[in-house]
């Protein structure tokens, strides 16, 4: 009846013990690391909870919509070209385009255009990472705005109106 004594540390039962425990504080320790550094972006001012989704606050739409505000984005190499329309005065401290990220704020970019023309603005911009952009046109008091989508790398043309525009069409009780 003699046993034979064993150090700790060669006993597989108290690894396993070990183990286990240390194994959850080091994931703990990670997903706390990970949820610090990659944290969530704030909801914008103009944007509200609404359950699961988000509605936009469209004051600034609106006003848009019934200036008849509507904007033309060219791009060209190295800058982007802005022709305006619209029932009201023109802003003569120039624009400012900002374009989001959907997922990454650190991706944003805010171009301002400066007056280059009767109703015509510009400014450089350099290029960006390939990717879905949402933009927003606004004079510098925020008055109003104008909203849409381009892809990423930037191409073409692209006409921009107030979102309450499309949101609804009206009919007369005389069509059909």
């Amino acid at each position: 009846m003699l046993e034979k004594k064993t150090v700790w540390w060669s006993e597989p039962m108290v690894w396993l013990l070990i183990t286990l425990p240390l194994t959850a504080v080091i994931a703990g320790t990670l997903t706390v690391w990970i949820a610090v550094k990659n944290a969530d972006t704030l909801v914008k001012e103009e944007h509200v909870k609404d359950g699961m989704g988000i509605a936009k606050v469209a004051d600034r739409d609106i006003k848009a919509a019934q200036l008849g505000v509507v904007a033309t984005l060219q791009a060209e190499p190295g800058r982007l070209v802005l022709k305006l329309s619209g029932h009201f005065a023109k802003p003569q401290s120039g624009l400012t385009l900002t374009l989001v990220h959907p997922t990454d704020e650190r991706q944003d970019m805010v171009l301002l255009f400066s007056p280059a023309g009767p109703d015509s603005y510009a400014t450089a911009y350099a290029s960006l990472p390939a990717g879905k952009r949402l933009l927003e046109l606004a004079p510098g008091d925020r008055s109003w705005r104008l909203a849409g989508q381009w892809q990423a790398p930037f191409t073409g043309t692209l006409q921009l109106a107030a979102a309450s525009q499309f949101s609804s069409t009206q009919h007369s009780p005389n069509q059909p």
